[in-house]
């Protein structure tokens, strides 16, 4: 019986291992990879594949041993390997995301392949637990199904600890590197109980001393003031020699936020929003504007300068990048912010307004439910008749599949969309409203301040309608697919991303 406990432990305790391992292992290739839907299934299925080659070798290497010991003394492998993970992935994914950038795929997966061949050895040991505890376990028990049926039950129950473990509790309290280097300690510490001192000290000790170390296993750009982890993304706060600051998320290839301090928001992107409230109907003066996807509030900040009185209201789903926004980049206190879901609040919500900014663009991907055109008529119905939504969309270049898509999708709730091209290879803006939108912007622009009026004439003249095509619906809206067949012409081009 106490044999028979301990593999039904050894069971539960690596379900929870594989679990939170996994989950800290997305948040691990983050920095430099994104957290999109492609490198979700990428992870999935290298933990699922390395996991079922494990358990075939872990059968048959059970049927050679009636030993827990080989198995133990692997687990103690594993549980350093895991600790060690991230910061052998510090040294080797930052030169992958910058060769992958910059067009040079054979380099980027080489580095990518090396990381792989770490952490399948772990992947072997975990998947190989079920069936070898399964055989070892056969001897001392009568009935075979009862057996197998208890360890597939603590191994199922432990991977939902884990999952539950690290997403809502140690993710948050610990990071990454320190969550893989806990649960990696707990393994190794159960692992290596009966096998003695020599190997107690190194498998627990390793991980230990990466607990302690574990916050210098993430990326951190020379010119960073401040990094943090959240639920959501890696963020860091960069300054440059010049004061100014910006905020960027994960692989750092966009800037989600910027701050000049002293002087005005008018660049691109962030300039164009301010041109939103022109093209309503009613003249701007203090108009209320709703941004969907606050951010560090660069936006925010730039309305209340242009339009003084403005209303604005902000939604953000990383209560961490609010904080930031209110230490770093002077997010105005007048701001009404709420932590939440864009689409979420608006159901909630039952204002009107004059102008709504939808800024959930993260590179290279934009949230497919904030795409489609249920979430259009949403936005529609908070607007107050005549007034004018912006959203801002990603594009490579003159590559325009997502603009376009987006666009078709838009003009089948609004009278008028109209797009104009940002001074960038990765942004295009659409505005949405009553006709005339370019009409009304160019009537107004001697009245907006005048480091303004250069961008407003350019984009009163390079309005153009949107072409009409299939809309985007909750049931179906492949925007991930479209910018990975659009990522996917851009490396195989051998140029890479600007």
């Amino acid at each position: 019986m106490k044999r028979a406990a301990s593999l039904t432990w050894l069971s539960f305790l690596t379900g929870t291992t594989v679990m939170a391992s996994e989950m800290a292992a997305s948040r691990l290739v983050a920095p430099y990879f994104g957290s999109s839907t492609p490198v979700w299934a990428a992870l999935i299925s290298l933990v699922l594949g390395g996991m079922a080659l494990g358990a075939h070798l872990g059968g048959r290497a059970a049927d050679r041993t009636e030993s827990l010991r080989p198995l133990l003394s692997a687990l103690c492998l594993c549980a350093l390997t895991l600790a060690l993970l991230p910061f052998l992935a510090r040294a080797l994914l930052p030169g992958a995301t910058a060769a992958l950038m910059g067009g040079r795929l054979a380099e980027a997966l080489g580095r990518v392949a090396l990381l792989v061949l770490v952490a399948l050895p772990p992947l072997l040991v975990l998947g190989a637990v079920g069936p070898y505890v399964l055989r070892v376990g056969l001897a001392g028990v009568a009935s075979a199904g009862a057996h197998a049926g208890r360890l597939s039950s603590a191994s199922t129950l432990g991977s939902i600890a884990g999952t539950l473990l690290a997403a809502f509790v140690v993710l948050p309290l610990l990071g990454t590197a320190r969550t893989m280097a806990l649960f990696a300690a707990v393994l190794g510490l159960t692992a290596s109980w009966r096998l003695g001192w020599r190997w107690r000290l190194p498998t627990v000790g390793v991980p230990v001393a990466a607990l302690a170390l574990g916050v210098h296993a993430l990326p951190r750009s020379p010119e960073a003031v401040e990094v943090a982890e959240s639920p959501y993304a890696f963020i860091q706060v960069l300054k440059d020699a010049r004061g100014t600051r910006a905020l960027v998320f994960d692989e750092g290839y966009a800037v989600q936020s910027i701050h000049r301090p002293g002087l005005p928001v008018r660049g691109e992107v962030f300039g164009h929003y301010l041109l939103a409230p022109a093209m309503a109907q009613t003249a701007p003066q203090a108009p209320r504007v709703l941004v969907l996807g606050l951010g560090a509030g660069t936006s925010a900040r730039g309305l209340r300068e242009t339009y003084p009185g403005a209303e604005v209201v902000g939604v953000e789903l990383d209560a961490e990048v609010v904080r930031l926004g209110r230490e770093h980049f002077d997010l105005p206190a007048e701001v009404e912010v709420h932590i939440g879901d864009a689409r979420a609040f608006l159901t909630s919500d039952a204002r009107q307004y004059d102008v709504i900014l939808v800024d959930a663009f993260r590179f290279p991907y934009v949230p497919f439910h904030l795409t489609t055109r249920e979430f259009a008529a949403a936005v529609a119905s908070r607007l107050k008749p005549g007034g004018v939504a912006c959203f801002n969309v990603g594009r490579y270049q003159q590559e325009r599949a997502v603009v376009e898509a987006l666009g078709a999708t838009l003009a089948t709730v609004f009278p008028e969309v109209q797009a104009a091209d940002a001074l960038n290879h990765s942004n295009t803006l659409l505005f949405a409203g009553a006709p005339g939108l370019g009409e009304r912007l160019a009537a107004r622009t001697p009245s907006l301040p005048a480091s303004l009026r250069p961008l407003a004439e350019r984009v009163a003249g390079e309005l153009k309608p949107v072409p009409a095509g299939e809309p985007l619906t909750d049931d179906k809206a492949p925007v991930e697919l479209l910018t990975d067949a659009i990522l996917l012409r851009a490396f195989s081009s051998g140029k890479g991303l600007p």
